[in-house]
């Protein structure tokens, strides 16, 4: 009987070895990832060049470069290691009683734990573990890689074609302040919130630099202020009347509802360059079911703002 598959290496490892060795172009960080030693890296490498019968690397003093047969050869290793890696995820995943979600920090902690009890109270039976990143977009939260069934991300940029189709809303930034920083009632100009000491919800303080360049301001960017490395140490020290903070207005729908949180007067709204998208790493009814209850309460809470706006004579500039 003909021997099926014959040109492949006895051993399949050293194809493995290769693949990581490829996408870090380094024996050090494959070895690293596999943790194996360098030396065992190499020997694998050698092995599986002597039984292909041709070079894969180019082995410079400093660097490796991938001849043209190792550049065909690990494009179709990583795309078939992601493929049986997602194949045995989804498989492992099928347990319909634990759903996994991985959500970026700001949202998980403003938006998504205040209102998960509705959705628990739909599926009472169903075990919810929340991870949560600092990390935002699609590159960064390794989703082809992580053990999760549903992860929500930001995106500044355009995401990955594959999840381009699931977009979930939107950023829509303005300032906003506590009544404890105006020790009552009053509603402030947006020239006499700027008076006040200015929070900053990431280290780069883009957020404050965009909405005052876009409300003609940009003269009153130089302030020192406080700055955070997360919009929700900001939100708490703004809650705390430490000073205004600029803000995504979905995730204080509630706040501003209530009272707890004000925006000045006549104030413009800037759309973010910032989007929310979601992304499904496995089937079945609860990743249905909470994408489905996700996707209602966004709209929902959006209706909520823009009515918020029409009452409190806000500018948003989608409306401009």
């Amino acid at each position: 009987m003909a021997t099926r598959h014959a040109l492949l290496p006895s051993s399949l490892n050293g194809l493995r070895v290769f693949e990581a060795a490829a996408r870090h172009l380094s024996f050090t960080l494959a070895a690293q990832e596999l943790n194996v030693t360098q030396s065992a890296v190499s020997r694998q490498i050698r092995q599986l060049e002597e039984s292909l019968g041709f070079a894969l690397f180019i082995r410079q003093h400093r660097a490796l470069i991938l001849t043209d047969e190792g550049k065909e050869i690990a494009l179709l290793l990583t795309r078939q290691f992601s493929e049986l890696n997602g194949t045995i995820r989804q498989l492992k995943n099928q347990d319909s009683h634990t759903l996994r979600l991985k959500v970026v920090m700001s949202f998980a902690v403003r938006w998504l734990i205040p209102r998960l009890h509705s959705f628990k109270e739909q599926n009472p039976d169903l075990d919810i573990v929340i991870s949560s990143t600092i990390s935002h977009s699609d590159d960064e939260l390794n989703l082809d890689v992580d053990d999760y069934d549903i992860a929500i991300f930001g995106q500044l940029t355009q995401p990955k074609a594959k999840y381009q189709n699931n977009f979930l809303r939107k950023e829509y930034l303005a300032p906003v302040y506590s009544t404890l920083l105006t020790k009552g009632d009053a509603s402030l100009t947006v020239d006499e919130l700027l008076t006040y000491p200015r929070l900053h919800p990431t280290p780069d303080r883009s957020d404050w630099r965009e909405w005052l360049k876009r409300n003609n301001k940009h003269q009153l960017n130089n302030d020192t202020g406080l700055t955070f490395d997360t919009l929700d140490m900001a939100l708490t020290s703004c809650l705390a009347g430490q000073g205004a903070t600029i803000t995504d207005l979905m995730l204080v729908v509630n706040e501003l509802k209530q009272g707890y949180l004000k925006l000045p007067e006549s104030v413009k709204v800037i759309g973010s360059p910032w989007n929310y998208y979601y992304y499904c790493n496995s089937k079945g009814d609860k990743v249905t079911n909470f994408i489905s209850w996700l996707v209602n309460k966004l709209d929902e809470e959006m209706a909520q703002l823009l009515e918020l706006a029409d009452q409190n004579n806000w500018k948003m500039e989608s409306d401009e």
